[in-house]
C-alpha cells in the first residue's frame, strides 16, 4: 500500500501549502485597493495560479497511473481533468509568463521595488 500511499501523501501536502498559499493571498488582497493588489500582489497571484494548475496536472496523472490503464480511460474522469487542466497551463497566461512575472517582482524589475 506505500506505494500508493506515498504519492498521494506528496500531493495532500502539496495541496495543503497551495490551498494556504492562496488564503494569505487572498486576504492581503483584501487589505489592499485593486492598484495596490497590482503593484505588489501580482506575483503571489502569478504563483497560485500557475502551480494551482501544474498541481492539478499531477494529482491526475498520479491517479491515472494509480488506476493503471482504466485510469487512462474514458470510464475514469482522470483523464478529461488531465486534458482539461492541462490547457490552462498555457492558455491562461503560460507558466512561463506566469513565472516571469514573480521573477520579476523576485530580481526587482517589476513590482513595488522596480529598478
Amino acid at each position: 500500500n506505500q506505494a500508493i500511499q506515498w504519492p498521494l501523501v506528496e500531493l495532500a501536502t502539496q495541496a495543503e501549502m497551495l490551498r494556504l498559499l492562496i488564503c494569505k493571498t487572498a486576504w492581503e488582497m483584501d487589505q489592499m485597493t485593486q492598484e495596490q493588489v497590482e503593484q505588489t500582489l501580482s506575483d503571489k497571484v502569478s504563483m497560485c495560479n500557475f502551480w494551482a494548475n501544474r498541481l492539478c496536472c499531477e494529482a491526475a496523472d498520479t491517479a491515472m497511473q494509480v488506476h493503471g490503464g482504466m485510469g487512462y480511460s474514458r470510464h475514469k474522469p482522470f483523464e478529461h481533468i488531465y486534458r482539461h487542466h492541462r490547457r490552462y497551463r498555457i492558455t491562461e497566461g503560460s507558466e512561463e509568463i506566469q513565472k516571469r512575472k514573480v521573477a520579476g517582482f523576485l530580481f526587482g524589475y517589476m513590482g513595488p521595488g522596480k529598478r
